[in-house]
């Protein structure tokens, strides 16, 4: 009789167990969708084209290589609208967000973001992201050329090893 009742009462745990993961599954689902996930991707890859520029800027693109270099880039842009969008990242960031917060925390979430401030924030977003994105390409500009010499060293080092055996 007592191994039934063991059975029993690891059953029920199981299964409160799993029906806790599915409700914050679906908290975190939820809190997804009205934070407007989905529309951050779009909003990173808008984002990209000035990155490519700078990038063309700072590898010394030249008007007749510049065909080459955006071909190149616009491959590298359907790869990456292939493999990171959000139909397949989805899954993976609903159990990111049940792993780190609680069902309640969730929840709270949720509240703020359906809320008038929660919404002002979602719409000035795309503004705080591009201002970031700004700032962070005009701080690579700056150290770039050190990352240059860096990997000019590295080079270097390497023959050098290459050399010595």
């Amino acid at each position: 009789m007592r191994p039934t009742i063991l059975l029993v009462v690891l059953c029920a745990t199981i299964s409160s167990a799993n029906a806790d993961e599915a409700s914050r599954q679906a908290a975190a689902l939820k809190l997804l969708e009205v934070s407007r996930a989905s529309e951050m991707i779009e909003t990173v890859y808008d984002s990209m084209e000035p990155q490519f520029e700078a990038m063309a800027e700072q590898l010394g693109i030249d008007e007749a290589q510049r065909p080459i270099f955006d071909r190149h880039m616009a491959r590298v842009f359907q790869v990456l609208r292939e493999e990171l969008n959000w139909e397949k990242m989805e899954p993976y960031m609903v159990d990111a967000y049940a792993e780190v917060y609680s069902e309640q925390e969730l929840l709270e979430l949720v509240e703020f973001y359906e809320s008038p401030l929660g919404q002002k924030f979602m719409a000035k977003m795309p503004e705080l992201m591009n201002v970031t994105m700004q700032m962070t390409q005009d701080m690579m500009g700056g150290f770039y050329p050190r990352l240059e010499e860096l990997q000019a060293e590295l080079m270097a080092d390497l023959e050098a090893s290459k050399a010595e055996n």
